[in-house]
C-alpha cells in the first residue's frame, strides 16, 4: 500500500532545502509535470480495490495541492529575499532630491536664423527656400556670371557627377543662395520681397574664418520704384535690430558682383578701428531681370547676401567658424 504521508513529508522537505529557482523548476517537472511522479501515482490506482482507490486518490490529490502551494510559497519567499538583498546592496535614499534632467535647447544657428527671419518679416519680407543642389543656369548663367568667371572652376565649386546617358543641365552644390531669387521671379509675379536662408558650399581651405559649408541669407525686393536708398535703409535697420549695439558702425563701400549694378559691400565695426565685411548688395542687374522675363525698363530690384555664420560670430565674439558646426557641448552650452 502507498504511504502518501511519508511521500508528503519527504517532498516538502526537499522543497524547503531547494535554494534556487532552477532547482524548484526541476522538482516541479519531476513531481507535477506531464510525466511526473504524481501522474505515476494516479496510474497505479488501477491496482487497488475501489474503496482503497477512492481513499488513496484523495490523498494523492491533496499531496498535489500541497506541493503546488509549497512551491508557490517558496518562490514568493525567494523573490522577497532577493529584493531584500538588492535593496540592501543598492540602497537608495528616497528623500534625496532628484538630479535635474539635462534638457537641450535651440542651437545657436537655428536661433539666429529665426531672429533674422522675424526681423525681415517685420520689414515686409517673406521667407522662401531653395534646393541645395542647383543647375548651372540658376547658379551662374541667370545671375549674369560669365562662363570665364573663376567661381565656375572645379577648384571653387562642387560639381556633381551625372550619368552619361542622362541629358540635362550640369548640377552642382549651390555656391550662394542667389539662385533662390531666380526661382522666385520665374514662378511669381512682382512686386515681391523675399529672404531665402540656406546652406551654401564652396571648395575652400578650412580655417578659423572659412568652411566648405556655411549659412547665407539672400534678400530680394522687386518693384516699380524701389531704389538704392531703400536698400541702404533696409540693411541698416536689419543690422541695428540684429546686433542691438549702440556702438555699431556701418560702412558702405563700392564693390563688384556680376548680378548687381552698382554693387556695394557692407562693413561693420564696434570700435571704429577694426572693420569686418558682413554683406554684399546692390541694384539687381538688368540682365538678371531679363533672364527672369522681366522688363528692366519697367521693373527694378535690390538684392543682398548676408553671411549668417559671420554675423553670429561677430555678435557672440566666436573666434572660429568651425565651432558653429561642431557637436562640442562645452561650446554649445554657452548659448
Amino acid at each position: 500500500m502507498m504511504d502518501i504521508r511519508k511521500l508528503e513529508k519527504q517532498t516538502l522537505e526537499q522543497i524547503e532545502k531547494t535554494s534556487d529557482e532552477n532547482g524548484l523548476r526541476i522538482f516541479e517537472k519531476q513531481w507535477l509535470g506531464p510525466k511526473g511522479k504524481i501522474r505515476e501515482l494516479f496510474r497505479e490506482l488501477k491496482n487497488f480495490e475501489p474503496e482503497e482507490r477512492k481513499k488513496i486518490g484523495g490523498e494523492i490529490n491533496l499531496l498535489k495541492k500541497e506541493l503546488t502551494a509549497a512551491l508557490e510559497k517558496k518562490r514568493t519567499g525567494a523573490e522577497k529575499e532577493k529584493q531584500g538583498f538588492v535593496l540592501e546592496k543598492e540602497w537608495l535614499d528616497a528623500t534625496r532630491p532628484v538630479k535635474p534632467a539635462e534638457i537641450g535647447h535651440i542651437h545657436l544657428l537655428t536661433s539666429a536664423l529665426k531672429d533674422i527671419a522675424l526681423i525681415f518679416k517685420n520689414l515686409g519680407f517673406d521667407s522662401v527656400s531653395g534646393p541645395d543642389i542647383e543647375t548651372e543656369w540658376n547658379n551662374f548663367d541667370a545671375l549674369n556670371i560669365p562662363a570665364y568667371h573663376p567661381a565656375r572652376e572645379t577648384a571653387d565649386t562642387f560639381w556633381l557627377n551625372q550619368m552619361s546617358n542622362v541629358k540635362s543641365q550640369k548640377l552642382l552644390l549651390r555656391t550662394h543662395t542667389s539662385p533662390s531669387q531666380i526661382r522666385h521671379l520665374l514662378s511669381h509675379k512682382p512686386p515681391c520681397r523675399i529672404v531665402s536662408p540656406g546652406k551654401v558650399y564652396r571648395f575652400e581651405a578650412i580655417d578659423a574664418s572659412h568652411n566648405i559649408e556655411f549659412w547665407q541669407l539672400e534678400g530680394l525686393a522687386v518693384d516699380k520704384n524701389i531704389n538704392f536708398a531703400n536698400l541702404l535703409d533696409i540693411l541698416r535697420t536689419f543690422l541695428k535690430e540684429f546686433f542691438k549695439e549702440k556702438n555699431l558702425k556701418i560702412r558702405i563701400r563700392p564693390s563688384y558682383y556680376p548680378f548687381v549694378e552698382p554693387g556695394i559691400d557692407i562693413d561693420l565695426s564696434f570700435d571704429g578701428k577694426k572693420w569686418i565685411e558682413a554683406a554684399g548688395a546692390g541694384m539687381v542687374h538688368p540682365n538678371v531681370l531679363k533672364n527672369t522675363k522681366l522688363n528692366p525698363e519697367g521693373w527694378q530690384g535690390i538684392a543682398f547676401g548676408i553671411g549668417v555664420d559671420r554675423l553670429i560670430m561677430l555678435k557672440h565674439k566666436i573666434p572660429d567658424i568651425r565651432l558653429l558646426h561642431s557637436a562640442d557641448l562645452r561650446f554649445l552650452k554657452q548659448f
